[in-house]
């Protein structure tokens, strides 16, 4: 009777990222295939599509991402734990947009430049602790 390898689920954690491996099952007589992590697990800049602003929950474009063509109007509705945690963004669209620090583009908005002017891209800093909601500036405002 063949004998039969299992190896235990492994949870990677790359940059607030959760990854779960299944458990490979491989019988003597069949090679295992190797062990590898997802490189679409490990956030970065260039995952933001032109077009769209992108927000990630972590600074530097790390953890979870979300992407915009429109507006977000309350992102406590939109899962991926971005709420109050949009700690780097960037402004792939042709329009300046807001972050506001409350649902429904209240409270205190900031604007965030268009490509390619600078500042289109970067870290929040502590307002990113705030940011609830975000869309396209409207004649130019918040």
């Amino acid at each position: 009777m063949p004998s039969i390898r299992t190896t235990p689920a492994v949870l990677v954690l790359a940059a607030g990222t959760a990854l779960v491996q299944a458990p490979s099952i491989a019988s003597a007589s069949t090679p295992s295939a190797p062990n590898t992590a997802s490189p679409a697990a490990l956030r970065s800049w260039a995952d933001c599509p032109q077009g769209r602003m992108c927000i990630w929950r972590l600074p530097n474009a790390h953890g979870s991402r979300g992407s915009y063509a429109k507006v977000a109007r309350d992102l406590s509705e939109l899962g991926g734990g971005l709420n109050d945690h949009a700690l780097s963004f960037w402004n792939r669209t042709g329009k300046t947009w807001c972050m506001y620090s409350d649902a429904r583009f209240k409270g205190e908005g900031r604007k965030y430049p268009r490509e390619p002017l600078a500042g289109a891209k970067g870290n929040t800093g502590q307002f990113g602790y705030k940011v609830s909601s975000l869309r396209p500036a409207f004649l130019g405002r918040c």
